[in-house]
């Protein structure tokens, strides 16, 4: 029997399309979800990050695998690879980093904004194409990755 995994804030999942069809996470508002996919060996994977990075804080306390964005794509990356993706082939698409207070912040700060512009330059860092993106507004998202093809539904939820 085929199955769906969905992950929680702060979690990452990688699966072949052998195995799972979907890979799906709700919630997502100033958190950023990023999504790997290798189209040859048809693996794909997602994390769902809730900040930036946890470079300024330098806390070395338990936390979830996928809590930092930075932290969040080392892990996916490593994760994928060692299923058998080649890191060269990885296509990315990140979906998040909405201004979920728009009182509290301008067009371009807040935790979602930050969230988002550590997610690209970690993965153009890190040599990986960003294929396409569903970022900022101020309305929360659904995303489910398809396994079999690579393609990511996004539902906004207002």
């Amino acid at each position: 029997m085929r199955k769906n995994i969905t992950i929680n804030m702060g979690e990452i999942a990688v699966a072949l399309a052998s195995d799972t069809d979907t890979i799906e996470t709700g919630g997502i508002g100033s958190c950023v979800v990023i999504t790997l996919y290798d189209a040859e060996a048809k693996i794909g994977g997602m994390a769902h990050a809730m900040l930036p990075t946890d470079k300024a804080t330098a806390t070395h306390t338990e936390k979830p695998p996928a809590k930092y964005v930075d932290e969040a794509i080392d892990a996916l990356v490593a994760e994928t690879v060692r299923q058998g993706a080649k890191q060269g082939r990885l296509k990315a698409k990140i979906v998040g980093g909405a201004r979920m207070f728009h009182l509290l912040s301008g067009e371009n700060a807040g935790i979602g904004f930050q969230n988002a512009e550590i997610a690209k330059k970690h993965l153009i860092e890190r040599g990986i194409q960003i294929e396409n993106e569903d970022v900022g507004g101020t309305v929360g998202r659904n995303a489910c990755l398809q396994l079999s093809n690579g393609l990511l539904s996004v539902n906004t939820t207002i």
